[in-house]
């Protein structure tokens, strides 16, 4: 079973601290990071931040970088700040909301306006611009990365 990047990071510092011959207590007073940060981390509640974990590491005399590299080769990402992918349901009830949203408002100016549109041009040119905008939040929130 692959472990997660907390589970990883959970035991990159337990067993870097325990061949070290420290306490929680003690790597606390050295790297001056509160002993309950050391413990959510130690029990797999959180991952640090890269600073964090790079003073720890200088504590233990750890690699830093070969840490690093070892998360790399999972398949999983470090979590940023704002990062949150959605699932294919999720992007579905998005995706139709979305344009639903988007034709009921435009539905809206249409018939709250009495002049417009005058002209059947202008019609089609609001419809077009419409499904323009639909397409570029579709498409962004469909892409690849997102």
């Amino acid at each position: 079973m692959q472990k997660t990047l907390k589970e990883m990071t959970a035991s990159w510092l337990r067993d870097g601290r325990l061949s070290k011959g420290l306490t929680q207590r003690e790597l606390s007073e050295r790297s001056h990071i509160s002993t309950r940060s050391i413990q959510r981390i130690e029990n797999g509640e959180l991952v640090p931040r890269s600073h964090t974990l790079k003073t720890l590491a200088e504590i233990l005399d750890l690699s830093f970088e070969d840490f690093m590299k070892s998360t790399q080769e999972q398949d999983f990402t470090i979590p940023q700040v704002g990062s949150y992918r959605l699932t294919r349901p999720q992007r579905m009830v998005l995706s139709v909301g979305i344009c639903l949203i988007i034709l009921m408002l435009s539905l809206a100016y249409v018939v709250q306006s009495p002049n417009f549109p005058e002209t059947t041009f202008e019609l089609l040119v609001f419809l077009s611009i419409t499904l323009a905008l639909i397409t570029v939040i579709l498409f962004l929130l469909w892409r690849k990365n997102a």
